[in-house]
């Protein structure tokens, strides 16, 4: 059975001046342990769609289920992590990654212990009585992981989480997202304007059309590339065929608008 279920979900935004159809009939089924990216030109409602997912935002029709439950409000098994960390600047490293299991109520001493644990495997462990200010961009996105990890979510949202990174941390925390979210079989999707990061980190990759968004085609990223690292997947003797008929699909996308 399927983790995550869209079926025929439209999104759209009413103002005092006009209706706006952000998002129409997107179905969409991902598998469990699967890694999804969605790509499209800016404006076309992938973010809008996260947000949809992950019960930020409701449908104006249509139905999102995580398993056999509909997705109608924040849901406890969603993680998000986002461009920016939001790290409370006066709260410890600790305090910001415990903060998430005081909300939710699953704090206890055993969750803590979890958590630190995660924060060790980062190679972050020593930083745990240290500020946000007192870190690099880097350092601070993987405690954002490990914030979104602690909670022990089934599926992770990823909102351009690499996108503000100097390439070089980048390309390395790309290396173990995608490690650590396979190695504990999470159920992924990632919101990008990069083709190559699709592409790299991927099982499938999900066009959208200009707006509204549609599902306008789903590429398969060829097995034996999807279960490497993403940097070796950039080294793929396949990488830049997947990149070229990516690109040129977008491209023909652009001169139809």
């Amino acid at each position: 059975m399927s983790t995550l279920t869209l079926s025929n979900v439209s999104m759209g935004y009413v103002t005092k001046r006009e209706t706006t159809l952000a998002l129409d009939s997107i179905s969409l089924s991902i598998e469990d342990g699967e890694f999804v990216s969605i790509l499209g030109p800016s404006g076309c409602g992938k973010t809008t769609l996260l947000s949809l997912i992950g019960g930020l935002l409701s449908p104006i029709s249509g139905q999102i289920t995580l398993g056999d439950q509909e997705i109608k409000k924040s849901n406890a098994a969603i993680g998000y992590m986002l461009q920016q960390d939001y790290l409370f600047p006066w709260r410890t490293i600790e305090d910001n990654l415990m903060l998430g299991l005081k909300i939710r109520r699953t704090y206890s001493e055993s969750t803590r212990r979890d958590a630190l644990n995660w924060l060790q495997q980062l190679g972050l462990g020593d930083k745990k009585d240290l500020y946000p200010n007192q870190l690099s961009g880097g350092m601070r996105q993987r405690v954002a992981l490990v914030r979104m990890l602690a909670t022990n979510p089934s599926l992770m949202l990823l909102d351009e989480p690499f996108s503000a990174l100097d390439y070089q941390t980048k390309l390395k925390l790309e290396d173990l997202v995608f490690h650590t979210l396979k190695s504990e079989r999470k159920t992924a999707i990632l919101v990008t304007h990069d083709i190559g990061e699709a592409i790299a980190m991927s099982d499938r990759v999900v066009l959208l059309s200009p707006r509204p968004g549609r599902i306008h085609r789903v590429f398969e990223i060829p097995k034996d590339m999807a279960n490497i690292l993403p940097f070796d997947a950039r080294q793929h003797q396949h990488f830049n065929e997947q990149f070229q008929i990516i690109w040129k699909e977008m491209e023909r996308l652009a001169a139809a608008t």
